[in-house]
């Protein structure tokens, strides 16, 4: 697995929360894991499963995101479901605060 670097990590930090985002104002299902990855590659960004789910796990530690675990039976692989923004990550979207850890 390559090692990503922290800006690319804040710029798919803030394409995680636009998705969420976009997500939100069209009432749509929630994101998991696997979805939000093939959302992610659409937009063409080179992430992995363990990615998504550490910066998910992020912006879930920093109050941007909620979401919950739901372990696979078949391979007990382990990934994050109903993944959805708080108002502090919308906030972040709409431009009303903001992080140095998040492009957005």
């Amino acid at each position: 697995m390559a090692r990503i670097d922290p800006g690319t990590k804040k710029r798919i930090r803030g394409a995680i929360l636009r998705l969420l985002y976009m997500k939100h104002e069209g009432q749509e299902h929630r994101y998991d894991t696997r979805s939000l990855l093939f959302a992610l590659d659409d937009l063409s960004y080179r992430v992995f499963d363990n990615l998504v789910d550490e910066l998910v796990q992020d912006l879930g530690d920093r109050g941007y995101v909620k979401y919950k675990t739901f372990e696979v039976p078949k391979t007990g692989e382990t990934i994050s479901i109903e993944i959805y923004l708080t108002p502090a990550g919308r906030n972040i979207v709409e431009g009303l605060a903001s992080d140095p850890a998040v492009d957005v």
